[in-house]
């Protein structure tokens, strides 16, 4: 084996468990942070139709960025982590150059197509607030389309920590400007704002691109088996339409709230939903941290060890997430009224949403189980069927009882969905992950004295 492949492989090395699940959890949390940052500063320093159009091209933004990879979110990981775990770095490097190189002419084509329709599309009496706004939107989504294919990218080469932190970039610079020009008493526009989200879009694809070049630049030796950019389209298509589903299940509640709802709407919701997101922080950081250990004890058969980490899991997750549904609905109306009144039907849609949260980290890491035990197709049916449901109780709830009724279709579905979840876990890996064993365990407890 020549030197170059002996340093690939050691490079290749998959990193200790708890490394890499410490890596995955800071990125979520400076995620979460830098969302939640912008979100509270936006209402402060944009009118509310404005804050509206900010989400509404972010959707814009992520949907056609979506289309964009073409379904490579999926597919790129497979076929790296194939090419590496054979020992053909040559093909795994060709393979990662080429995916980069597919995401950003697809992306190139989506932006000259916006570029174009900026011109016939009619906005009516906002036509003056959505001035340019396209155009820039434009411009994000080729860089976020391939930050978001380099995270997956990162991952299967096993730079973890360096695939982290990406996405966490937009939301940091939107935050530092809009913080600066707050308190520095700037009057930022909406362009500035999107054109900073663009800019935070760019520097991630750009240090996605130097931590893969960092990663790959000794995997010099040529292919043994290579393969063109025309195969990988052909494998990669049927994932994109699975990726647009998927896309559209988890902002079906703002996608309606665009179409049949004002700009001022979509802002309360908006910030809304951010807050809600947070409340599901100590789930998401718990599940990224408990993945590998649950395939390892599963792998090993000890299932009493896989179910005492859940209920340990489940009960810290619950008890954070309770207490942090608690504050918001004793504390949010002062906070509220202290940060922007303008935005008191954030408050109330935030508790009906956050409730939904609560009831999704009751269910503790159902989703996640399935997902990384092997039973992810039932996972998929569950969501695709949950989010028919969705979408056909938040389009009567919006036309009938507006965004607090379309809040609440959301919350139920949300609950629904982890309901299945939790069911199939049971049936199939005969554990529970549900706040429900903590019942059982206290209930068989008393079984063991005299």
């Amino acid at each position: 084996m020549s030197d170059s492949t002996s340093g690939a492989l050691k490079r290749a090395t998959v990193p200790s468990m708890l490394r890499a699940s410490g890596a995955v959890a800071a990125g979520r949390i400076a995620i979460l942070a830098a969302g939640l940052g912008s979100s509270l500063l936006l209402p402060l320093a944009l009118p509310q139709d404005r804050v509206g159009i900010y989400f509404i091209a972010q959707i814009l933004t992520s949907g056609f960025a979506i289309l964009a990879m073409t379904g490579l979110i999926f597919t790129a990981p497979a076929l790296v982590s194939a090419a590496a775990a054979q020992g053909d770095f040559g093909r795994a490097r060709d393979v990662i150059m080429r995916i980069q190189a597919i995401v950003v002419g697809f992306g190139l084509i989506i932006a000259c197509g916006f570029w174009l329709a900026e011109r016939w599309i009619a906005f009516g009496e906002n036509a003056a607030a959505w001035s340019g706004v396209l155009a820039v939107v434009a411009l994000q989504i080729p860089c976020a389309a391939l930050g978001a294919v380099q995270v997956e990218l990162l991952r299967a080469i096993h730079s973890i920590r360096s695939s982290a932190f990406l996405m966490a970039f937009p939301n940091t610079v939107v935050t530092l400007f809009l913080a600066f020009a707050l308190t520095t008493r700037l009057e930022p526009n909406l362009h500035q704002v999107l054109l900073c989200s663009f800019v935070g879009y760019a520097i991630a694809a750009a240090v996605g691109a130097f931590s893969i070049f960092s990663s790959c630049r000794r995997w010099n030796e040529p292919a043994k088996d290579p393969i063109g950019m025309p195969a990988i389209i052909r494998r990669t298509l049927p994932n994109l339409a699975t990726t647009m589903v998927l896309f559209g299940l988890s902002q079906v509640d703002m996608i309606l709230l665009t179409l049949f709802s004002s700009l001022q709407e979509i802002a309360q919701y908006g910030i809304a939903l951010r807050i809600s997101t947070v409340l599901i922080m100590p789930l998401s950081i718990a599940n990224s941290a408990f993945a590998p250990s649950a395939v390892h004890l599963w792998t090993l058969g000890d299932r009493a060890g896989l179910q005492k980490s859940l209920r340990m899991l489940v009960s810290v997750a619950t008890l954070l997430t309770f207490l942090m549904y608690v504050g918001l609905a004793s504390l949010g109306y002062t906070l509220v009224h202290l940060w922007n009144p303008h935005y008191e039907d954030s408050l109330g849609l935030a508790l009906i949403l956050g409730a939904g949260q609560l009831g999704h980290v009751l269910g503790g890491s159902s989703g996640i189980l399935l997902m990384v035990l092997g039973d992810e197709r039932v996972a998929f049916r569950i969501t695709l069927a949950t989010g028919v449901a969705t979408v056909t109780l938040c389009f009567v709830g919006i036309l009938v009882g507006g965004p607090f009724l379309l809040a609440s279709a959301a919350a139920l579905c949300n609950v629904l969905q982890v309901f299945f979840f939790a069911k199939r876990v049971r049936d199939r890996f005969e554990v529970d992950a549900t706040v429900l064993a903590l019942l059982r365990a206290k209930s068989a407890a008393p079984s063991t004295s005299p």
